[in-house]
């Protein structure tokens, strides 16, 4: 007990003493930052800082990027934290490594195929099967029907004990000092609270932390969760097991069992996260490394494997954007039809991510002319955040990680600060496909951390929010710094568009003429924000070399509240 105290005490010293260091020492905390000692994106400026702080402090790129992943938990409570899950892609500069940590969440033991389809049986010792398709859609995105098993908690102390250097205690510290202490709520804070009021007033928990006297903060306002840090400071002096054995997580069943949910302590004991080899496709002579099922990376490769046969650059932008958005066409309904968790169904991802299949499917794009979608409307989750980081020795990761939608399932779980994730939505509802429900299965996940190399060495690190849209998002990115040869600010800011059901989504900022020349190839088009969240928030880092010295060029999505913080 006695060491686990001092162990406690040693980390909010070490986050006291970061507050307390010169705010002039060299760092930069901007959209577009560059440094050579370490850099951190992050959709929040403070989670941003507290990574760069402990890069500065000497902990490696894993060890800031939990420590971000956790203070996002706290300053961004609305799309991450204990209560979810997500994706970890490592590079290690020696033995020049990639490795994959998948803490996605999983389904309670109790959960059957059927238990959201309409006019079916349902769970009937917990509720009745929906009787219409709005039921099935509140079923499994609001209350305790919608949660999945978590395993955020598993992933950050698996990463932290195989590849870091500071211990948990430690990392939890900044997190600790904002939960208790406060921090001015983000635009983005204030705007999910507005959106969200009237399922947040329901939940009375929920109510007293994320309203002052019945309102939302206003941006700036100064917000504290006590509760969340008492969790916390419990994590930290008692280790990860009191979230998945102890008290945290007898709370945890409690609270998802009153609002209706199956999730067991068996469940919760059962926990565990793994590692999982990396895909590697190719585009223009760059490596790419992602994630493979039950992430979408493999769709990430196999849409670039599309446009590569394209003469991207040498085209107009309308034409470019009708053959992006067929490709996204072609490889969701391949992603519909083929994904879903490995140890449940076979994937056949090898064929899917080959160079030959690409050519197939570029092959039946007519350039003239929009084809149909057969895909419906998803319920997957875009409120997820992304955090990408570079250390002074070159190690990178990427990491992407959500409660689903915005709140979760949008209940607290009583004197614990925990959000509970609505990740059981992401599943196909309909039985017998390959992304159907199994009890400890996975949902198919958009989340796709990725890595670009450049002859061996790493050049991109990227990663997005945003549902499907991750994956338009990343493309886009590439493209436009591949192809385009556009800095890496001009990429990511750049006006974006979106084919996923057969309409064409698109940013305000697009000329009138392009547009008009999409409508006559027959896209139906629908006009979206001028920088819209919609669009998902690529946190992205370039590794470049200025005058002779490797440099990293940090920006943030300016669709969210992000920034990157480099020294």
């Amino acid at each position: 007990m006695w060491l686990k105290i001092v162990i406690f005490l040693g980390g909010v010293f070490l986050f006291s003493f970061l507050l307390q260091a010169d705010p002039s020492n060299a760092i930069t905390v901007a959209p577009a930052a560059e440094g050579r000692g370490g850099m951190v994106v992050a959709d929040d400026p403070l989670a941003a800082r507290v990574g760069v702080e402990v890069l500065k402090q000497g902990g490696n790129a894993v060890d800031a990027a939990v420590a971000t992943a956790f203070a996002l938990g706290v300053v961004e409570p609305e799309a991450c934290g204990l209560g979810g899950g997500g994706f970890m892609l490592i590079y290690l500069a020696k033995p020049g490594k990639s490795i994959g940590i998948d803490y996605r969440a999983i389904a309670p033991r109790a959960a059957k195929p059927d238990m959201f389809v309409v006019g079916g049986p349902g769970l009937s010792s917990h509720w009745e099967g929906p009787t219409t398709v709005e039921e099935q859609t509140s079923l499994r995105k609001i209350g305790g029907s919608a949660v999945a098993v978590p395993r955020m908690l598993a992933g950050m102390a698996v990463a932290l004990r195989k590849y870091g250097s500071m211990n948990l205690a430690q990392i939890l510290a900044p997190a600790i000092k904002l939960a208790e202490d406060g921090f001015p709520v983000s635009d983005t804070l204030y705007k999910s609270v507005l959106n969200y009021y009237s399922l947040i007033v329901k939940d009375p928990w929920m109510a007293k932390t994320f309203l002052n006297n019945g309102l939302p903060y206003e941006p700036g306002e100064l917000m504290t969760m006590p509760d969340l840090g008492r969790s916390l400071r419990t994590i930290a002096s008692d280790g990860p097991e009191t979230f998945y054995r102890g008290n945290l997580a007898a709370a945890i069943v409690k609270g998802v069992q009153k609002h209706g949910g199956i999730i067991s302590e068996e469940d919760l004991q059962s926990v565990r996260a793994s590692n999982c080899n990396p895909l590697v496709g190719s585009y223009r002579g760059f490596r790419i490394v992602t994630l493979p099922p039950p992430s979408s990376g493999g769709i990430l490769i196999q849409i670039l494997n599309i446009l590569e046969g394209f003469n991207l650059s040498g085209c107009s932008l309308a034409e470019r954007i009708h053959l992006m958005a067929e490709a996204y066409k072609l490889a969701f309904a391949n992603r519909s039809e083929y994904l879903g968790d490995p140890a449940f169904v076979s994937v056949p991802i090898h064929a899917l991510v080959s160079k030959e299949l690409g050519a197939k499917l570029r092959a039946w794009i007519d350039p003239r002319r929009a084809s149909a979608s057969p895909l419906p409307a998803s319920l997957e989750g875009s409120e997820t955040t992304h955090v990408s980081v570079i250390d002074r020795e070159g190690n990178i990761v990427s990491l992407t990680q959500s409660l689903n939608s915005f709140f979760g399932a949008k209940f607290l779980i009583p004197g614990t600060g925990i959000l509970m994730n609505d990740t059981m939505a992401d599943f196909n509802p309909t039985p017998g496909k390959a992304n159907s429900i199994a009890p400890g299965k996975e949902p198919l996940s958009s989340m796709s951390p990725s890595f670009l190399f450049q002859r061996d060495e790493p050049f991109l690190i990227l990663g997005s929010a945003g549902a499907e849209r991750i994956l338009a998002a990343l493309v886009e990115v590439i493209v436009n710094v591949v192809d385009l040869h556009l800095s890496l600010k001009e990429a990511v800011d750049a006006p974006r568009f979106f084919c996923y059901t057969g309409n064409l989504y698109f940013e305000a900022r697009f000329p009138k003429d392009v547009i008009e020349d999409l409508e006559e190839k027959g896209h139906p088009v629908y006009k979206k924000g001028a920088y819209d969240l919609y669009f998902g928030g690529v946190n992205a880092i370039q590794i470049a070399e200025r005058g002779g010295f490797l440099s990293y060029i940090g920006v943030a999505d300016p669709r969210r509240f992000g920034k990157a913080a480099g020294y």
